[in-house]
């Protein structure tokens, strides 16, 4: 897909493009053939439901802003807190809160000089943008082929790596195949890993332990709509049905299946034929596996009881591997197979053995778990930002919302206090952002790290706990905000989702993407958004919608999985 940019200063009426003398107007850009509206007011191009916070971000030298139907009449108008510095991107800002705007219909806002994209407020927001994100997700099919339309366009992907996968690189392998098709496609890339699988694929189970209102009536163009599983759980289950692939007769897991290295940039799924093979076990997989596979047996169990009985076993299996094991189980990467995911394993055990005290009741399980969380502070407290290397966060959310008999009582309740104030740290943040320099909501005030837009999603999920334990509309006006932050209140005025919102990227780092002949990135995806390793004063200005962008714009299921969570908080 052909990308161009005519950067326009700010004095000229008009400038010219070098691509054929296309002409654009002083506060516009120039972007694949069109025009696009340099707006200043950043706020969720989406739009906000009536009952929540809203706020945008915008330069100038007057805080007075107005908000406007799509009849240019006028809806509120107030005075913006500010100005301060942003202490990320140093920018001089103002933040206006319009929360009390809650009447359906279609905005925008005036302010500084400038204005904002056309936004909704609307009771049923966030069910579209659930759907496209689902879209998101089924698009990573692997061992299959996978199509739908979105707007003008159909997206469609042929059968792929339906050889997988071979078991030379297992320690009792040979040159033979297991089957092991079925699962998501993990990022940019087409390999498929036990740890990060696992990860995105609870993080959706937990949405719907949590918030099924909000998700069991998905319609999804999965070739299992229709069927006896709800749509938003058919596509979970084609996750797990991969994940049930990677154990072997003894419990152990693989800890991945990919390529000795990554294939070129333009190579479809269906042109992606370089044999693919099992890595050798891991303890992380193996715990990861285990986790995971308890809690599906819990969900499944209303669905299908042989379902949720193969996931009851398997998970048993996997834990006695474990436990019989205790000592990591790691191996080389070098040469033979493509991503990261190692890490230590101990916060892998301690959310396989939540997982399995909760799905079974055995002391045996819940004693493992309290022996690591009082093994030292980190595995009893609740880090505010996590990914697959500490998978912490999963395991204290199951134990402090368990309904279970049997726990330690003083652990309980540093646990759940814990919670409680990471949240209200992050609410502090979000929302109390004139004294914290943060003019972007974002809980995550000054991180960023590879993959950082998928830890703001991930927010939502700490925030959720609390909510529960301890009620507090301003832990839904954090998560709110967070969403807000991902689709466009944020530095660049842009949504960072394919798909959705004002001017989202249009040239992700995903295959299919780059691959296809369709002049729109597959919809539904959530890009990684700014760091910067080498320069720490851009780590909050240095996204680039460029395919070749690796560390800023790629996509991942772990991005996509929390921001699915953290719509199903809000959607209902």
């Amino acid at each position: 897909m052909k990308r161009l940019l005519c950067l326009v200063a700010a004095s000229a009426l008009l400038a010219a493009c070098d691509d054929g003398g296309i002409r654009c107007n002083a506060d516009e850009s120039f972007e694949d053939g069109q025009c696009i509206k340099d707006f200043k007011v950043r706020l969720n191009s989406v739009g906000y439901l009536p009952g929540r916070a809203k706020w945008a971000t915008f330069p100038g030298s007057s805080g007075d802003f107005q908000v406007l139907g799509a009849d240019g009449s006028m809806a509120l108008s107030g005075t913006a807190r500010g100005p301060q510095i942003d202490a990320d991107t140093r920018e001089n800002l103002w933040e206006a809160d319009f929360s009390s705007l809650s009447t359906p219909g279609t905005f925008h806002i005036v302010a500084g000089g400038s204005r904002s994209p056309d936004f909704k407020v609307a009771a049923d927001l966030y069910d579209g943008v659930l759907n496209t994100l689902m879209l998101g997700m089924y698009g990573q099919r692997c061992g299959t082929n996978a199509t739908f339309s979105y707007g003008a366009d159909t997206f469609s992907h042929d059968e792929c790596h339906m050889e997988d996968a071979h078991l030379d690189f297992f320690p009792e392998g040979s040159s033979a195949i297991k089957l092991a098709t079925r699962g998501w496609h993990d990022a940019g890339d087409y390999g498929k890993y036990t740890n990060n699988g696992s990860f995105s694929v609870a993080m959706m189970l937990y949405a719907w332990q949590r918030h099924q209102p909000a998700l069991e009536g998905l319609s999804l163009p999965i070739p299992e709509h229709g069927g006896p599983l709800p749509d938003f759980l058919a596509e979970c289950k084609w996750q797990m049905d991969w994940l049930s692939s990677m154990q072997f007769d003894d419990g152990s897991v693989s800890d991945r299946i990919t390529t000795p290295s990554f294939d070129q940039l333009d190579v479809t799924p269906s042109a992606s034929t370089t044999p693919r093979r099992f890595a050798p076990v891991s303890t992380v997989a193996v715990a990861d596996f285990a986790a995971t596979m308890a809690l599906a047996a819990r969900v499944y169990q209303t669905y299908d009881a042989d379902i949720a009985q193969s996931y009851s076993d398997a998970a048993s299996k996997a834990y006695a591997f474990l436990i019989a094991n205790p000592t990591p189980i790691t191996f080389s990467l070098t040469g033979n197979f493509t991503g990261g995911y190692q890490s230590d394993d101990k916060d892998d055990r301690l959310w396989a053995a939540a997982e399995m005290w909760e799905l079974t009741g055995d002391a045996s399980a819940l004693s493992d778990f309290e022996q690591i969380a009082k093994s030292g502070s980190k595995f009893a407290t609740v880090n505010p930002s996590f990914d697959w290397a500490d998978l912490t966060t999963l395991g204290l959310t199951t134990y402090a919302l368990s309904q279970r008999d049997g726990r330690d009582a003083t652990l309980v309740t540093e646990i759940q206090q814990s919670f409680i104030s990471t949240a209200d740290t992050m609410a502090k943040n979000a929302i109390d952002v004139l004294t914290q320099g943060n003019d972007y909501g974002r809980a995550l005030f000054g991180t960023y790290f590879w993959g950082i837009n998928g830890a703001i999603a991930r927010t939502a999920i700490t925030l959720d706990v609390a909510n529960i334990l301890a009620p507090n509309p301003r832990y839904l006006d954090t998560t709110s905000l967070q969403l807000d932050h991902l689709l466009g209140r944020n530095y660049y005025g842009r949504s960072f989702v394919t798909g959705l919102g004002f001017f989202p990227p249009q040239s992700p780092h995903h295959r299919p993407s780059i691959s296809d002949n369709v002049n729109a990135p597959w919809p539904g995806l959530l890009v990684g958004g700014s760091h910067n390793e080498q320069d720490a004063t851009q780590k909050a200005t240095s996204w680039k919608d460029d395919s070749g962008e690796a560390p800023t714009n790629e996509i991942a299921i772990n991005w996509n999985a929390p921001m699915i969570y953290a719509a199903a908080v809000i959607a209902r």
